[in-house]
């Protein structure tokens, strides 16, 4: 990720797609009601704030957040992905360069610091930044004034600096991974995100917003038991897993509902496999197989009419009929 955002635009995991705040994040869960509580005032108070949490949960979607609600709203939003720079390059990118100065550099650049003047810089996992650029780092966030490479003067910005890490913050301390100077500097206010794990109330509400946001035409709408399934996994990947997820289901759901069968997750092996979840799928599947009976029976025994009441195709009827068979069920 290195881009640089117009005032306007709004990209990343989805956000609400019917409140008031088209830039609000969802958000029915306390956890994650919590998290908006604090953000909301950390908007207004123009301070550097350092986001933790696992790959997935949305942290880049909270840095816009806090940007698209404070005074620079306005101004630019420039993200650097300080993971996938090569080292070589990360110090030229971050802080520009002159004409000449160094082996390449055929022109004039500015730097992702300039670019920001005004706005917010988001520093996204901060920790994979080389310790002697951390030190670099550190004197332009005290002394508020940056120095292309190539170059004898100073040049004063005014930015908001946002930085994000997937890594427990002491732990990286404590082993020189992120510098203590630079992670106070950063941390004025440190906010946790919490994992899809812990907001099991937005996974549904997620989902169908991923659904409207990539759909082409009529969005398709979870079946009960799709839901069911959804709620009970685990989510290693968190949100940026689900989006996955939907998008695959658009891809295999055939007609107006997204079923089971469109779910395909990315970790089976995470998925619950206690008796509980056994007993879950079982009843899963036998309230299908009821389905699909009472409505073949309702059409006076129509493949054609079921599997359009059903919004599947009449081969995957044909299917679905053809295993009741082979357990023995008089279809």
């Amino acid at each position: 990720m290195s881009e640089v955002d117009t005032p306007g635009q709004m990209t990343g995991p989805v956000v609400a797609p019917l409140g008031s705040d088209l830039y609000r994040p969802v958000a029915q869960s306390d956890a994650m009601q919590r998290v908006l509580a604090f953000a909301d005032k950390l908007a207004r108070a123009d301070i550097s704030v350092l986001i933790s949490g696992e790959s997935g949960t949305g942290k880049e979607v909270i840095a816009r957040y806090l940007h698209k609600h404070s005074d620079r709203r306005h101004g630019p939003f420039v993200a650097l992905n300080c993971a996938a720079i090569p080292e070589t390059m990360l110090e030229a990118i971050l802080f520009g360069h002159e004409k000449g100065a160094y082996t390449g550099a055929n022109d004039k650049r500015l730097g992702k610091f300039e670019l920001a003047h005004n706005g917010t810089l988001l520093l996204d996992e901060i920790t994979e930044m080389p310790a002697g650029l951390q030190a670099k780092l550190l004197r332009v966030l005290q002394e508020r004034e940056v120095e292309r490479l190539g170059s004898t003067s100073a040049r004063p910005i005014d930015i908001r600096v946002i930085a994000t890490s997937n890594r427990d913050l002491r732990e990286a301390v404590d082993e020189g991974v992120l510098r203590e100077d630079l992670y106070f500097r950063l941390s004025v206010f440190p906010l946790r995100l919490p994992t899809l794990r812990e907001r099991l109330e937005d996974i549904i509400p997620l989902a169908e917003g991923f659904l409207a946001q990539y759909a082409k035409g009529e969005v398709p709408v979870l079946t009960d038991e799709a839901a069911i399934q959804l709620k009970h996994y685990a989510w290693p990947g968190n949100v940026r897993e689900l989006e996955n997820c939907m998008q695959r289901a658009l891809v295999l759901c055939e007609g107006k509902l997204v079923g089971i069968e469109s779910i395909v997750l990315d970790s089976p092996r995470d998925a619950p496999s206690n008796s509980a979840s056994g007993d879950l799928q079982e009843a899963l599947k036998s309230r299908e197989e009821n389905l699909l009976l009472d409505t073949l029976r309702q059409n006076g025994g129509s493949r054609r009419a079921t599997a359009d009441q059903l919004g599947i195709s009449e081969r995957t009827l044909r299917y679905k009929l053809k295993r009741l068979r082979e357990r023995g069920v008089e279809v």
